[in-house]
C-alpha cells in the first residue's frame, strides 16, 4: 500500500516538473532603479532608469526625497512592453534642490518597492543647451558660443569698467557693481537677487582675459560651472546664480586697474590744479616790501 502511494506521488510530481520549470523554478527578474551618473550639478537633469519584473498595467510611482528629508516631488510612469522604464527630471539651481548631498529615489510599483540615491549639488551647472533647443531671451540666444552669439541685442544693458563697456543680460537680479581686483586678477560683481537666475556678460579682453583656457568662476565663495566662449576680442560668459547670491567672482590672469586710463588722467589734472591754486594762493599772502 505504501509503495503504491509513494509510485502515485513520484508519477505526479514527473507530472508537474514541465510546468513548475516555467513558473517557480525559473529565475525571477528583479525590480531595480539607478540614475546615470552617480553625481550631479545643480541645476542638471537627472536621468532615471529602471525596470519591473513584470508591467501588470501598473504604473511606477517615484518619489524623490532631499538629504533633509524634505519631499522634493513625485513622478508617475509606466513600463514598456520589455518592462522598462525611464524619465528625465529636471532640477533647479535653489528652491526645493537647494540641499547638498545624497537625495534618495523611492519607487513603489505593484511587484513591490525598490531605491536608489544620488549625490546632488556639489557644483552648479550653466545648463548649456544645445542650438536646436536654446530658447531666445530679449533676443539673446542662450548657452551658444560667443561667435553665434555675436553682437548683443540693444536692449541688453552695459556697464561701464574703466574705459571699456561690459555688456550683460541678467534675469533673477540686477548688478549693483562691477570692481577690479587687480591683486586677484579678478572682477567682483555685485548684484541683488529675486530668485534664481543667470548672468550673461561680454567682457573685453582688455577688461579681463585669461592665458589657461577658461575662468575661475565663483558664487558667494563656491566654484560654479559655467559655460564660456571667446572670439578674437571678448569672452562670453553665462553664470547661474541662486536666489538670495551676492557676489559673483571671475578670476583670470590679468584684469585692469579700477581706475582707467581717463579716471587716471582726471586724477593728475586734479592733483596739478591743486598745486597750483595752492602756490597762487601762498603768493597772493606774501607781504609786499
Amino acid at each position: 500500500m505504501k509503495l503504491r502511494r509513494i509510485w502515485l506521488i513520484a508519477f505526479s510530481a514527473l507530472l508537474l516538473i514541465p510546468f513548475l520549470s516555467d513558473t517557480g523554478f525559473s529565475e525571477i527578474e528583479a525590480n531595480s532603479i539607478s540614475t546615470e551618473k552617480d553625481a550631479y550639478a545643480a541645476g542638471e537633469t537627472i536621468s532615471v532608469i529602471g525596470h519591473v519584473s513584470t508591467n501588470a498595467d501598473a504604473p511606477v510611482i517615484l518619489q524623490i526625497v532631499s538629504p533633509n528629508g524634505n519631499f522634493i516631488r513625485a513622478e508617475q510612469i509606466y513600463a514598456d512592453s520589455e518592462n522598462n522604464f525611464s524619465i528625465n527630471v529636471a532640477t533647479s539651481i535653489g528652491g526645493l534642490w537647494k540641499a547638498t548631498g545624497t537625495y534618495m529615489i523611492k519607487a513603489t510599483h505593484l511587484t513591490g518597492a525598490f531605491e536608489t540615491q544620488f549625490d546632488y549639488g556639489e557644483i552648479m551647472s550653466a545648463q548649456v543647451r544645445s542650438p536646436t533647443d536654446t530658447p531666445d531671451v530679449g533676443g539673446l540666444s542662450i548657452g551658444l558660443p560667443a561667435e553665434i552669439i555675436g553682437e548683443f541685442p540693444d536692449n541688453a544693458s552695459e556697464y561701464q569698467v574703466g574705459d571699456y563697456g561690459v555688456l550683460y543680460h541678467i534675469t533673477g537680479g540686477k548688478i549693483l557693481s562691477i570692481i577690479p581686483d587687480v591683486e586677484n586678477t579678478s572682477l567682483i560683481i555685485e548684484i541683488e537677487t529675486f530668485s534664481d537666475g543667470e548672468l550673461i556678460l561680454q567682457l573685453p579682453r582688455n577688461v579681463i582675459d585669461t592665458n589657461e583656457g577658461g575662468f575661475f568662476v565663483l558664487v558667494d565663495g563656491e566654484e560654479t560651472n559655467h559655460d564660456s566662449a571667446s572670439t578674437d576680442d571678448a569672452w562670453t560668459l553665462v553664470i547661474p546664480f541662486y536666489n538670495g547670491s551676492e557676489e559673483i567672482e571671475i578670476i583670470g590672469t590679468f584684469v585692469i586697474p579700477e581706475f582707467g586710463t581717463i579716471a587716471a588722467m582726471i586724477l593728475v589734472v586734479a592733483i596739478v590744479s591743486i598745486i597750483v591754486i595752492t602756490s597762487k594762493s601762498r603768493l597772493s599772502l606774501t607781504p609786499k616790501l
